[in-house]
């Protein structure tokens, strides 16, 4: 899936406009559309344990995963990832 580009709010007028009030709400409304799609299904993770902590310059697989297994649970539990 590609999520494509959201490029840049349109400039406001000098004064009130009610087409470019509603050209802001559509790309405001396509924003959200594309930022809260749920991404794939399928993702499981087994035998995490929760961390949040990732020393860089010394860390191991099992800590890696970890972290990473934290951070897949977390956006399933926001909607961001399927299950």
């Amino acid at each position: 899936m590609t999520i494509g580009s959201i490029g840049p709010l349109p400039s406001p007028p000098e004064e009130y406009d009610p087409v470019y009030m509603q050209q802001l709400v559509d790309r405001l409304e396509q924003i959200h559309r594309l930022l809260s799609r749920q991404i794939g299904t399928g993702w499981q993770m087994t035998n995490v344990t929760a961390d949040t902590v990732l020393d860089a310059d010394s860390t191991s697989t099992a800590e890696l995963a970890d972290v990473l297994g934290t951070l897949v649970t977390q956006m399933k539990d926001r909607g961001l990832l399927g299950g």
